[in-house]
């Protein structure tokens, strides 16, 4: 099969790379470049750039690493937990973007694979594990999807291969001991111990019970177990925080609840196994609207020692995202535009724009325009304020405009406050 590609890509960015870490995770043939190239179809200067972009992303949010062999060969290198959740994540992706790879270049290797070990056909069969599967899905009182079925038949299949188990530190074993996913995850290792004759093993019922704990948005409408229960008590207080500290109080408290309970049951579960999330919105959202930031997490604090946790930056930074969006809706306020006139002090400019973020917890959107053209033609439609360090004549026709002096006087602050916030 020749490494040269079609004039038309055979399959997209994200589809390459699922099919990469996919590969990696096979136990046999080794990865080589040649060998990617054939499969994705790429040049291989193309299979670099891929293998680099999946290197990345593994060890920012895996604290895993991609190393190139003295063969030629590529492997990941980490804890035995990290390299599973990895899968977890890639392997989703894959049957979500890419089913076809998964069902012939990943599936069946892991069925050689289990017959080379001569792991008991019982055991991965597939009609016996989609029997366990579908016991798994009474036991949970969860409908699983057909794409999260087959997810776990085949992450079933991978996990009879492994001969290494993943190690939990006491404070991760505590918060799984808690969860309700326990029971489920005790008897799919009842299931193989019984039909292997092993000694029973801890460390894997942990890991089935964070396995179906990661593949499930809870919802609050059923709270009969105790860690539902104390998350749902714990995000009331949330809420209750939050309105204290920015004084205001939400309206639609109800639906707020239910959002942010499915979102940090699994932000919960992504702070207490180190699972890492994408950094451009914390950096965003620490630039553009740093006092929301900065409510969001002061009213986090007890929220995480509850938990015993802390949440990372971009963690935070999606939590106030959500309160973010609930105040603007609560306001029935759109993003409010400001105009910020520039001349020669840069730097007395950017001084005077992180002033006002600093300044109101709702989006604001600010442009610029310097003064010049500002005093000939007056400012853009749908500007809510004009503000500027300089001292300027006004123009005929044009905003409230706010000649600031640096810091904003108070007086000031109530005033542009009144027209972002009204």
């Amino acid at each position: 099969m020749s490494s040269a590609p079609s004039s038309a890509p055979l399959f997209s960015r994200s589809q390459r790379r699922c099919h990469l870490l996919l590969l990696l995770f096979l136990p046999a043939p080794a990865l080589t470049l040649e060998k990617l190239c054939q499969l994705n179809g790429v040049a291989p200067v193309v299979a670099r750039q891929d293998i680099a972009d999946v290197g990345e992303e593994i060890q920012r949010y895996h604290q895993l690493e991609l190393h190139q062999m003295v063969d030629g060969s590529f492997r990941i290198h980490g804890t035995e937990l990290d390299r599973r959740l990895c899968l977890i994540h890639w392997l989703r992706r894959a049957l979500r973007l890419s089913q076809d790879f998964v069902c012939e270049h990943f599936a069946p290797v892991l069925r050689q694979r289990l017959k080379v070990l001569k792991i008991e056909k019982a055991l991965w069969d597939e009609t016996n594990l989609q029997a366990l599967i579908q016991h798994c899905s009474l036991r949970l009182a969860r409908d699983f999807s057909p794409r999260d079925r087959m997810f776990l038949q085949i992450f079933m299949k991978y996990a009879l291969c492994q001969r290494q188990n993943a190690l939990f530190n006491d404070g991760q074993r505590a918060w799984l001991a808690e969860k309700v996913e326990r029971a489920a995850a005790d008897d799919v290792i009842h299931h193989w111990q019984k039909r292997c004759h092993l000694a029973p093993d801890v460390s894997e019922t942990d890991f089935w019970t964070l396995l179906f704990s990661l593949i499930h948005a809870p919802t609050a409408t059923q709270l009969e177990h105790p860690q539902a229960v104390k998350l749902m008590q714990s995000v009331e207080a949330l809420i209750a925080r939050f309105e204290q500290l920015a004084q205001t109080t939400f309206r639609n408290r109800a639906e707020l609840t239910q959002q942010l309970f499915t979102h940090l049951a699994q932000a919960l579960d992504r702070s207490h196994f180190a699972i890492g999330i994408d950094n451009s919105v914390a950096l965003d959202v620490a630039r553009l609207y740093p006092r929301l930031l900065r409510t969001t997490e002061r009213a986090l604090e007890h929220f995480s020692r509850n938990f015993a946790t802390r949440f990372s930056a971009e963690e935070i930074s999606l939590v106030a995202v959500l309160f973010g969006a609930w105040l603007m809706q609560e306001s029935a306020l759109q993003e409010k535009q400001v105009l910020l006139l520039t001349g020669a002090d840069a730097a007395l400019e950017q001084l005077l724009e992180q002033q006002l973020r600093e300044m109101t917890l709702l989006p604001i959107n600010i442009s610029y325009q310097d003064v010049v053209h500002f005093q000939r033609e007056g400012a853009p439609r749908d500007i809510a304020l004009v503000i500027t360090p300089y001292a300027i004549s006004l123009p005929l026709f044009s905003p409230p405009l706010i000649q600031a002096e640096l810091p904003l006087s108070r007086h000031q602050q109530q005033r542009i406050l009144q027209l972002l916030e009204n």
